[in-house]
């Protein structure tokens, strides 16, 4: 049988006049929930409606958005009525929606209600239970899928603020059936865990129905029992989660929450720097000014009488500003060498300069994390040498232990 080749574009159009000749869906009126709810700056709006087994993608033009009495909103039962078709740029059919009335509060919407209302009646949003993040941590957990956008951004904002922080990564679904068990036992191997100084629970942006599971009360609860503080980034700005409400410390997007967890080591620096001079600079004045106050004291302005009296008094304020003097200088000593300690020790911590000496930084090459031990590695593994003017990839062949 010979047949006719089609163009994408003439499948497409095939396909919608078969749809647009149907008379039921043509006039249908259907009842879901709305998920996902957007409005475009041109007054269209997009959507989904769905029930607990499927979805449909709708749009609801400006000129019939504008009649609706209601302003929609992600979790609300309703009624809508429209047309399907299909929109033949990207072969998708939807819901091209004409009329919409309210027709109540959505399955999932009213489980998170019902269940943010629980919890805060228990005292678990209360911010008498929120802990501190420490100001200077020196290694933080990241509970997040190892392949998402999230761990990027945290790890980045961390590595370029303080390199000196430690990173522990427990990888983690952050959507799907597997979520809420995996995150939990991401928090249970912390509990044993003493050198962990703040937790960051993360994921990237998503839609109502993908964020979900962090409105789970197992994950809350969770968060409330960790015995560290912990911060929740979940999403973008705009979503809130019953997680973040817990949480010792909500952050906005995963980066932010790399800049919340740390502070910049280099402005401190320059901070301190700053402040060295202005104390140089206050010792100074201070010794200039006590020069002046002594100076009328020379015997040259003196009258004869209480001149004797008045040179001994001259010479033993020299001896003092002397002492002062010494003094001052010993203080501007001390406060340099300490300064010198520091940065020496700063650079002693820094990574980079252990590899000018020779030495290499072996990491992970699937989960980038550092490897310390043989017992980090086993045969087979992709590991990355890292060296002062690039990197290595190696194959782990053989592995020998210590005696």
């Amino acid at each position: 049988m010979n047949l006719r080749t089609l163009s994408v574009t003439e499948l497409n159009q095939y396909i919608k006049r078969i749809i647009n000749s149907d008379p039921i869906l043509n006039a249908i009126k259907v009842e879901g929930e709305i998920s996902n709810f957007k409005k475009h700056s041109s007054g269209h709006a997009y959507f989904s409606i769905k029930d607990d087994n499927s979805r449909i993608n709708c749009v609801m033009f400006s000129n019939y958005f504008d009649s609706i009495d209601f302003i929609p909103k992600d979790g609300q039962m309703v009624e809508i009525f429209g047309r399907v078709s299909v929109y033949e740029k990207n072969g998708t059919y939807q819901l091209y929606v004409n009329q919409m009335k309210s027709a109540g509060i959505g399955y999932l919407y009213k489980k998170y209600t019902e269940l943010k209302a629980k919890l805060e009646e228990e005292g678990l949003f209360n911010i008498l239970y929120k802990k501190n993040i420490k100001k200077y941590p020196r290694k933080i957990a990241i509970i997040t899928s190892k392949t998402g956008a999230a761990i990027h951004d945290v790890i980045s904002v961390v590595r370029r603020r303080n390199p000196l922080i430690e990173i522990l990564i427990l990888p983690s679904s952050v959507q799907g059936e597997n979520t809420v068990d995996e995150v939990t036992k991401a928090f249970d191997d912390l509990k044993n865990r003493k050198d962990i100084d703040t937790v960051i629970l993360t994921r990237g942006g998503g839609s109502y129905d993908e964020l979900f599971n962090f409105n789970d009360e197992v994950i809350a609860r969770k968060i409330h029992e960790c015995e560290v503080p912990v911060i929740s980034a979940i999403g973008h700005e705009v979503d809130f989660t019953i997680a973040d409400f817990v949480a010792d410390l909500r952050a906005p997007t995963p980066s932010v929450a790399g800049e919340l967890v740390t502070e910049d080591i280099f402005t401190i620096i320059e901070e301190q720097k700053k402040l060295l001079n202005n104390m140089e600079y206050v010792i100074e004045g201070n010794i200039k000014k006590y020069e002046k106050s002594f100076s009328k004291y020379h015997y040259d302005y003196l009258q004869f009488p209480i001149i004797k009296q008045l040179t001994d008094n001259v010479h033993i304020l020299d001896n003092t500003m002397n002492n002062i003097t010494h003094l001052v200088n010993n203080q501007l000593v001390d406060v340099e060498h300490k300064y010198q300690l520091i940065m020496e020790k700063i650079n002693g911590n820094n990574p980079l300069n252990m590899l000018e000496k020779g030495y290499t930084r072996l990491r992970d090459k699937n989960n980038n994390t550092i490897i310390k031990s043989i017992d980090d590695v086993k045969e087979d593994q992709m590991i990355c040498n890292e060296l002062k003017d690039g990197q290595v990839l190696s194959k782990i062949f053989k592995i020998e232990v210590s005696k």
